[in-house]
């Protein structure tokens, strides 16, 4: 068996650490653990087997979940509120652009995550519906391993990697949910998971926050519109909803790219913890679409025509949001392949990601993986493939978590009825 999130088996895991001193100073070199992990807190999660915990640590949450089944002490090691913690910090860094797999015939739904580095793709959810029975599903958000999604009149929060889940007020329903973000705060300074969320997209939007987990009194806020003057005309127009056009978080912001606001060339952004609004010029070129994270800060792509090949040229904000804007690199896009898919390139088509300078490409019947130069590294399609199928990328990223959280997804029995949630049943869910 191998650790898909490091191509590393477990054997050689095992080993690595099995020098006791000098392992736990190579895990450290390699970032399995962090310089500040509680070493006490891990002698008492491992049950006596640090080298066994610190092995653990390196597997992605699929593979955790196999590695239960293995027998009751590598169970029980993975069961703690440390270990899951352990492994969110360990394993939170890499964000996976999610993407569908379409069946429309059958109203089949195959959500998946792209790992840029294993150049592999991972499941998140499926399920297939009959038509009578159908719904429209929709991703309105991600955030810290919890996927905001909503299935026909419902509205759902659900960690896949834990199979918990929970529904919520049906907001999506008259209102156009904007934004999905966590902050710290409440009792203990744990996750509070929120929702940003409008009135219906015309004159005059109001603005509200949602907060998981919440009394009932105090879940929902209204906020008006906090912002300036000068941005207020935009806001009041509403900003296009996340399952249309999401937006990115980077450095306590959510930024939407221009165009995601009627009449607005600027990225609008939102203060998580001021709860206020702003804007920044964006790069003084043509307008761009997607907005990304560059070694936390925040990253444009925006496209041109050369004479030898279309490119994305990818450009990186300041410090501090300090509206200067530098070109960090380009990458060439694959035309000659586009065409070949029956595919025509425009903005909206590439999707770049930080790992490895990499880009996604959305052609109708595949997903390209390209590095910078225009080289296709991996193909992504359904299998096995019919005509009908089609691939979608979602505009959304995915970081996978283990863990819980108790307060914002209790598993409560009352939710699971009329066959909701359609992705997971009580009866399959792991005992996490």
């Amino acid at each position: 068996m191998e650790a898909n999130g490091g191509g590393v088996g477990l054997e050689d895991e095992l080993a690595m650490v099995m020098a006791g001193d000098e392992a736990l100073a190579l895990a450290l070199q390699h970032g399995w653990i962090r310089s500040d992990m509680d070493m006490a807190a891990v002698a008492n999660a491992s049950m006596g087997n640090p080298a066994l915990y610190l092995a653990l640590l390196c597997f992605p949450p699929q593979e955790i979940a196999r590695c239960r089944r293995v027998c009751r002490l590598w169970r029980d090691i993975t069961s703690t509120d440390v270990f899951r913690r352990h492994h969110h910090d360990h394993h939170f860094r890499t964000a996976m652009p999610l993407f569908f797999f379409l069946d429309p015939k059958l109203v089949s739904i195959n959500l998946r995550a792209v790992d840029i580095r294993n150049r592999e793709s991972r499941p998140v959810i499926r399920f297939t519906r009959r038509l009578s029975n159908h719904g429209v599903f929709r991703v309105h958000g991600s955030c810290a391993g919890i996927l905001l999604l909503s299935y026909g009149p419902r509205l759902y929060a659900c960690n896949p990697c834990t199979r918990r889940w929970a529904c919520l007020l049906p907001l999506h329903l008259h209102h156009d949910i904007i934004g999905f973000y966590v902050t710290r705060g409440g009792p203990g300074g744990d996750f509070e998971f929120k929702v940003l969320y409008h009135d219906r997209m015309g004159i005059g939007c109001v603005y509200w926050i949602f907060t998981l987990g919440a009394a009932p009194a105090l879940a929902r806020r209204c906020i008006f519109r906090p912002c300036s003057i000068e941005l207020d005309p935009w806001l009041a127009l509403g900003i296009a909803p996340s399952h249309k056009i999401p937006p990115v978080f980077s450095s306590g912001f959510l930024h939407w790219p221009p165009k995601a606001a009627q009449q607005n060339d600027n990225v609008i952004m939102f203060d998580v913890v001021a709860e206020a609004f702003s804007f920044v010029f964006p790069p003084r070129l043509q307008v761009g679409r997607q907005l990304f994270e560059i070694d936390e800060r925040l990253a444009m792509t925006v496209i041109s025509f050369d004479r030898e090949a279309e490119r994305v040229h990818v450009w990186v904000l300041g410090d501090d949001n300090a509206e200067l804007w530098r070109r960090r690199y380009s990458i060439v896009v694959p035309v000659d392949e586009i065409k070949a898919n029956n595919s025509c390139h425009h903005n909206g088509s590439v999707f770049a990601v930080a790992q490895g300078r990499n880009a996604l490409v959305q052609c109708p019947r595949v997903l390209l993986q390209c590095d910078d130069q225009g080289a296709v590294l991996k193909r992504y399609r359904p299998q096995p493939q019919h005509a009908h199928h089609w691939t979608a990328l979602s505009g959304h990223t995915f970081q996978e978590s283990l863990l819980l959280h108790p307060a914002i997804l209790p598993m409560r029995d009352t939710d699971a009825v009329d066959g909701h949630p359609p992705f997971f049943r009580l009866s399959v869910v792991f005992p996490w």
